[in-house]
């Protein structure tokens, strides 16, 4: 995997730890770095070296010269300011690095040995003064190599390994421990090297040895000479220490997102799958959608008066309408956008808020607040109510009543059964009142019936006959509709749900996925 490809992995996985609200601080300082320590030509590397008070790291460097650069003592210069010894064939190269280190103190020489290393001797660690430990803590993520220098006395230090060798071996690919002033110790130096050994194989450190060296005038200092110069391409250590930087960012931000290789969703389909339905089902309790049903039947039978009952279907509607009793039984558009009227999205609301709620403790800690906003209560019950009004919006503009072309002729036939009436009407006033000629017709048990009464009661029968039908074929279409609205509104319902329930933590499982695949990618 080029270290191109690892820096676009981890800017991706950045962007998608900051949509988590994880503190990413750390991980676009790496990037910062990393992109520095690359745009640098030349192909010296550069070496700290690290350690306490009076342990010889400066002892150690003039060992390695032949010479004095770096004034020693048991005691620190109150400076804090670090020191480079170059090769003066490298000076030139390397000042644009020394530069963005902001090391000004350079010392050059001629040994080709180290032409490819650039030694730094940093301040101390454990310095009273804060201001030398702050320019340590500030260099290391820059540098290419570390040398941890410890001596008989120090060796076990709390501060070098809790704070620093624990944090930084899994940060750096070259380094190594080295036990100084083994002329003080004599036959137990290599006593103090096994125990030194097994001391960080404990702490989980596997990847870093341990040289015993001796920095006095005719001490020996040849293991620490010749892990400097082993043959490793410095173009290597440093590609190795971006390298590790990289994956140890990436590494940070996966366990912070509390996500492995395969970035598992944080909700089961079948969990969603639940919830979608729990929440679908309250929030059409509180539509009422029993009540839409006859809402709808009882507006398609309005609809059909006009139409199939006659000059009277005429009277009713307008009534209906003038006394208001349609918007109250038969206005279904209405009725759907009254819905808040009919209750709360308590227990609505409450399948989401219960499933988050078992998630929480299951995830990083450093991940709760962006899952947490899920089950907010007014922002949940605004997402809520923005899906139950949008596929109200949805199913409102469908809410019209179906019409028959059946009702016309009902109608048809109404108007002439009405104008009959009027007819049968006439004709027995006329018999009563002008004693007009009239025949009878003889039905069975009760006789000779006067004609005019006989249609009469037959067009009345016919009349009602009609209305019956009109009543039966309205209410068949307007059951119909309503069972097609309600499952559309259903539908409409669900899918508006699903985006608003899950759309954010489709995000945060996104953003998971992101920081699973740039891991992979660096690792890769």
């Amino acid at each position: 995997m080029t270290l191109s490809a690892s820096l676009s992995a981890l800017d991706d996985a950045v962007d998608a730890a900051a949509a988590l609200g994880l503190d990413t601080s750390r991980a676009r300082q790496v990037l910062a770095d990393a992109r520095g320590r690359l745009g640098f030509e030349g192909s010296a590397y550069v070496l700290a070296l690290v350690g306490g008070t009076g342990v010889g790291k400066s002892s150690l460097l003039n060992a390695l010269a032949g010479e004095t650069v770096s004034p020693a003592g048991p005691r620190r210069p109150t400076t804090g300011t670090p020191l480079a010894w170059v090769a003066q064939s490298a000076r030139d190269e390397t000042a644009p690095l020394l530069g963005w280190l902001d090391v000004r103190d350079v010392r050059d020489h001629a040994n080709g040995a180290f032409a490819d290393v650039a030694i730094l001797d940093l301040p101390d660690i454990d310095s009273t003064t804060p201001e030398h430990r702050a320019r340590v803590d500030e260099l290391l993520p820059r540098v290419d190599a570390v040398v941890w220098v410890a001596d008989p006395e120090k060796y076990r230090d709390a501060v070098l390994h809790d704070q620093y060798l624990r944090r930084w071996a899994p940060r750096l690919a070259r380094q190594l421990v080295v036990l100084n002033k083994a002329d003080r110790v004599g036959s137990e130096a290599e006593r103090l090297r096994a125990h030194l050994v097994a001391s960080l194989r404990a702490e989980g450190i596997e990847n870093v040895n341990v040289a015993v060296t001796s920095a006095t005038r005719d001490g020996d200092a040849h293991e620490l000479r010749d892990w400097i110069a082993d043959g490793v391409q410095a173009k290597r250590i440093i590609s190795e220490r971006v390298a590790t930087e990289l994956h140890g960012a990436a590494l940070d931000l996966a366990t912070r997102a509390g996500v492995s290789a395969d970035a598992k969703p944080l909700l089961t389909a079948e969990q969603r799958a639940q919830v979608l339905a729990d929440v679908t089902r309250e929030a059409a309790a509180i539509i009422d959608l029993a009540g839409l049903e006859r809402q709808a039947v009882a507006a398609t039978r309005l609809a059909a008066r006009p139409r199939g009952a006659g000059p009277f279907g005429l009277v009713t509607t307008v009534l209906y309408r003038v006394t208001g009793r349609d918007r109250v039984v038969a206005d279904p558009e209405g009725y759907l956008r009254r819905w808040r009227e009919r209750g709360s999205l308590a227990r609505a609301a409450e399948p989401i808020r219960n499933v988050i709620g078992d998630l929480l403790p299951r995830v990083p800690s450093e991940t709760r607040g962006a899952i947490a906003t899920l089950v907010d209560a007014q922002a949940l019950n605004a997402r809520i109510t923005g899906a139950i009004d949008a596929a109200v919006a949805t199913r409102v503009a469908d809410a019209r009543p179906p019409t028959s072309v059946v009702w016309s002729v009902i109608g048809a036939l109404q108007y002439v059964v009405t104008a009959a009436l009027l007819f049968a009407g006439l004709w027995i006033a006329a018999v009563f009142f002008l004693h007009a000629p009239f025949a009878s017709v003889d039905v069975p048990v009760l006789g000779p019936i006067p004609t005019p009464l006989v249609l009469l009661v037959s067009l009345l029968v016919a009349g009602y006959v009609l209305a019956r039908l009109l009543g039966a074929h309205a209410g068949m279409l307007g059951r119909r509709w309503a069972r097609r609205l309600r499952g559309d509104l259903m539908r409409e319902l669900e899918a508006r749900l699903r985006d608003v329930l899950f759309a954010r933590i489709d995000t945060i499982d996104a953003a998971r996925v992101r920081i699973a695949r740039a891991r992979e990618t660096i690792e890769g």
